[in-house]
């Protein structure tokens, strides 16, 4: 199990640029969304457990914190992390590294909730699966965890009011 998981390497195309020069923020959500697809695999939750048990996962809750730009040609490496599992929910953190400035771009997290897709209910995970992924939780936090974790929104204050 290698923690943690590099979800996606890419090199940044003319098309995930905009106006600005910089790359648009809805392609940070594009490549985050494919680590996170490529994560959802690596722990078994892909599209052969969708097929086997009729059962998925949904997105609760997602926050993304953009912290350096990101240019034409930069090569990118998202490493995710499975912080947190309970019966329902999952909690999934991915940091987006620049490998061509050596910094890290952006930091995203989800909570992600276990669904019966013939109820279009939430259900529980099946216990086998519940082991291995708590397994992989004890393993990601053996490590140094990302900074800025649930960090909130800080939005600005109407001072002129």
């Amino acid at each position: 199990m290698q923690v943690p998981f590099i979800g996606l390497r890419v090199v940044v195309p003319p098309e995930w640029i905009d106006v600005n020069g910089h790359m648009n923020a809805t392609r940070y959500g594009l490549a985050v969304y494919d680590a996170q697809v490529n994560l959802t695999e690596e722990i078994g939750m892909g599209e052969a457990y969708v097929r086997k048990y009729a059962c998925g996962k949904a997105v609760l809750e997602s926050h993304m914190i953009y912290e350096r730009e990101v240019a034409l040609g930069d090569e990118l490496e998202i490493r995710s992390w499975l912080l947190a599992v309970d019966a329902k929910r999952l909690h999934f953190c991915h940091e987006v590294f620049n490998l061509s400035g050596n910094v890290r771009a952006a930091i995203s997290e989800q909570v992600d909730i276990h669904i019966d897709l013939q109820k279009r209910r939430s259900s529980e995970l099946p216990r086998c699966l519940l082991a291995q992924l708590q397994q992989r939780v004890r393993a990601n936090l053996q490590l140094p965890l990302p900074d800025k974790l649930g960090s909130t929104l800080r939005p600005p204050k109407n001072t002129w009011l």
